[in-house]
C-alpha cells in the first residue's frame, strides 16, 4: 500500500520556489517509495507581496484567519483520498481544530519534532529565526506538557528574514553561521537533540547538508514530519489506532458543518485552489 500525503505549508509555495522544489524532493527521496507527498500551501495570493508570512503571522489576528485554511485544506484532503496531512508549520496552526473535522490523520512540526526528540534524548531544544517564533515554541512546550524535557529554545541572532533562507553569497554564509552559534548555545543548555524550528530554515539545511553538529543529533523535521504522518496513517489503516472523539477532538454533526459550510462561506475549498500543488512546467 503506497500512501498519499498531503503537506501543508503555512506560506504561499508560489512565493518560496526554492522551499517548494526542495520539499517535493525531499518527500521523494526520505519516504523512498513508502509515500507519495504532495506539496502544497496557502491560496496564492493569501500573503502581501514582499511581506513574509513570518511577519503576518507574528500578528495573532491575522493568524487566526489564515488558520481557517489549513481547517480546509484538511477537509479537502480527505475529500481527495489522502492518506493523511502533515501540516509543515513549527506555529502547529490550527492543528487540534483541523483534527476535528477529518478522520484522516493530522500531525503536525512541532509536537512531532518533540515528541520524537524525547525518545532521542534526555533534553532536546530549538532553534528559531526570531524571538517571537521562540516565545510562541516555548507556549507550545507547556501546553503538550513537555516543558520539562526542552532545555531551551535559542532565537538566532540577528534574527533571520524568511526571504533571505532563499538567498545566496553571503547571506547564506551568515544564516549558517548564525545556525551553529545557536547549536552551541542549545548545547550550553544541555540539549542533547536539536530541533530547527522552522520548516523553511529546515530546508535551508537540508540543501547545505548541516544536519549534524558536535554529535549531537539534529532532527530533519520535515523528515520526521513525513515518516510521522505516513507511521499513523499505516496504524489507522491496519486498525491499531485512532483519533478520540470524546473531548479535544469531537466531530461536528454533518448539519454542523454543512451550516458553518454555508453561514460563513468556509470550509469548501479544494486541492487546486492550494499553493504548490501543481508540479512546475519544465
Amino acid at each position: 500500500m503506497r500512501l498519499r500525503i498531503w503537506h501543508q505549508s503555512f506560506t504561499d509555495l508560489d512565493a518560496f520556489p526554492l522551499y517548494r522544489e526542495t520539499l517535493r524532493e525531499h518527500g521523494r527521496r526520505v519516504m523512498e517509495g513508502e509515500a507519495e507527498v504532495v506539496v502544497h500551501g496557502l491560496r496564492p495570493g493569501t500573503y502581501p507581496a514582499g511581506i513574509a508570512p513570518m511577519d503576518v503571522n507574528s500578528i495573532g489576528g491575522l493568524r487566526m484567519l489564515n488558520e481557517q485554511q489549513v481547517c480546509e485544506a484538511a477537509l479537502a484532503a480527505e475529500a481527495a483520498g489522502y492518506d493523511a496531512l502533515a501540516l509543515g508549520c513549527f506555529f502547529d496552526p490550527a492543528l487540534h481544530q483541523a483534527r476535528s473535522l477529518v478522520n484522516i490523520p493530522v500531525v503536525s512540526l512541532t509536537e512531532s519534532c518533540m515528541l520524537t526528540a524525547c525518545s532521542l534524548g534526555r533534553r532536546f531544544a530549538v532553534i528559531s529565526l526570531t524571538d517571537f517564533q521562540k516565545m510562541l515554541t516555548e507556549d507550545l512546550a507547556a501546553s503538550y506538557g513537555l516543558a520539562g524535557r526542552m532545555a531551551g529554545v535559542v532565537a538566532m541572532s540577528p534574527a533571520v528574514r524568511l526571504f533571505d533562507l532563499e538567498g545566496s553569497g553571503a547571506v547564506v554564509e551568515s544564516i549558517k553561521e548564525r545556525f551553529v552559534a545557536s547549536c552551541r548555545a542549545a548545547l550550553q543548555l544541555g540539549a542533547e537533540v536539536i530541533i530547527p524550528g522552522d520548516g523553511v530554515l529546515n530546508e535551508f539545511l537540508v540543501r547545505h547538508r548541516m544536519l549534524s553538529v558536535n554529535g549531537a543529533v539534529v532532527l530533519d523535521s520535515l523528515g520526521v514530519l513525513f515518516h510521522h504522518a505516513a507511521f499513523f496513517a499505516r496504524a489507522r489503516a491496519s486498525g491499531s489506532l485512532d483519533v478520540s472523539r470524546r473531548l479535544l477532538y469531537a466531530k461536528p454533526t454533518q448539519p454542523m458543518l454543512a451550516h458553518s459550510q454555508q453561514f460563513f462561506a468556509a470550509l469548501q475549498r479544494v486541492e487546486q485552489e492550494f499553493s504548490g500543488s501543481a508540479p512546475t512546467p519544465l
